[in-house]
């Protein structure tokens, strides 16, 4: 008997200590899938525990959610969307464009899909960068639209804007709810702006060629104020570069000189979308990069770093290990 309660007293006080070590392993995972924090540069988990593919993406507020759109090149789909309603914990809401979308995805390539939405036809609209075939010969635009985000995009055309080559891309929604799609043409040297037709379906006006032969790719693009800002690349492939910020108080212009931004490699990233958190404090400002593998594209991840400003027209950009938006107040807790 004391030889069994001297067991069983063994017994239950290891279990208890496994019980304990149990409970303060960390989860490996969900810290990387950010449940407390952004990780940066690593891979970020969806809540059913699935990586995340939406490179090249932009965001969109609805109501409590962000929706994150973005490129997903995974068993023939092309876009996907995900929502959060505080950008750490991300679930998948499905694929909007597929190979099987339309024929004219059946062998195409899309890249940077950006959404916006048409208060007057209550239409979601994406524009995209479309290719066919694998040479980025064709350079061309694409347009689809949804009665719903979360549901698959009815895919509409491609083309090339007022007869421009157009590669990597953004879409932006103004305040007075004019829309422009802004991308790279003539062999990427020049930056073009186009105003878009009030259903957002097409490209009504060509506005200005941002820095003609400037060689500069990925815009982003935010209103802050009085001022426009846009944050592109140079065009190194899928290597990293220096961004570069300009402002102006009109889209139309005049624009300032490129002026650097972050580090030589921008921390390694391209830049696809500067996000702004409109918290009870303060309004704060998110630069969302890719990190490409250019070998290995599920080897991408991404980085997400506050931006700062440090007056009117002057823009900063630190590394952070982690961040975690506050979206009460507004704030970046690093």
């Amino acid at each position: 008997m004391k030889v069994f309660n001297g067991l069983n007293k063994f017994f239950n006080y290891n279990f208890i200590v496994f019980l304990l070590l149990f409970i303060s392993i960390p989860d490996v995972k969900g810290e990387i899938n950010g449940n407390k924090k952004i990780i940066n540069g690593t891979e970020l988990y969806d809540t059913n525990g699935h990586v995340i593919n939406a490179h090249g993406g932009g965001f969109l507020k609805i109501g409590n959610y962000y929706y994150w759109v973005g490129e997903n090149r995974k068993n023939g789909v092309f876009v996907s969307c995900y929502r959060s309603t505080d950008l750490i914990n991300w679930e998948f809401r499905g694929d909007l464009l597929t190979r099987q979308s339309h024929p004219e995805l059946d062998k195409a390539n899309i890249e940077r899909p950006k959404v916006i939405y048409n208060d007057k036809t209550k239409q979601f609209v994406m524009w995209m960068h479309y290719e066919y075939g694998r040479d980025y010969s064709y350079a061309r635009a694409a347009v689809a639209y949804s009665s719903d985000i979360e549901k698959p995009f009815t895919f509409l055309k491609n083309f090339r804007p007022f007869g421009n080559m157009s590669r990597d891309c953004t879409l932006f929604k103004d305040t007075d709810s004019v829309a422009y799609f802004i991308s790279s043409a003539r062999e990427n040297y020049d930056m073009c702006v186009y105003k878009l037709t009030d259903d957002y379906l097409d490209a009504k006006e060509y506005i200005t060629t941002l820095w003609p032969g400037g060689h500069r790719e990925a815009p982003a693009l935010l209103k802050r104020d009085k001022y426009y800002f846009m944050m592109t690349s140079g065009c190194t492939g899928w290597e990293p570069n220096q961004a570069k910020y300009a402002y102006a108080k009109s889209i139309i212009g005049p624009w300032s000189e490129l002026i650097n931004i972050g580090d030589s490699t921008t921390f390694n990233s391209q830049s696809t979308f500067i996000l702004p958190i409109e918290g009870k404090t303060k309004t704060s400002y998110l630069y969302v990069g890719d990190r490409w593998d250019g070998k290995k594209y599920f080897n991408s991840t991404y980085i997400f770093l506050p931006i700062e400003f440090t007056n009117d027209t002057s823009m900063k950009l630190n590394w952070t290990d982690k961040i975690s938006p506050d979206m009460t107040t507004g704030e970046l807790v690093k």
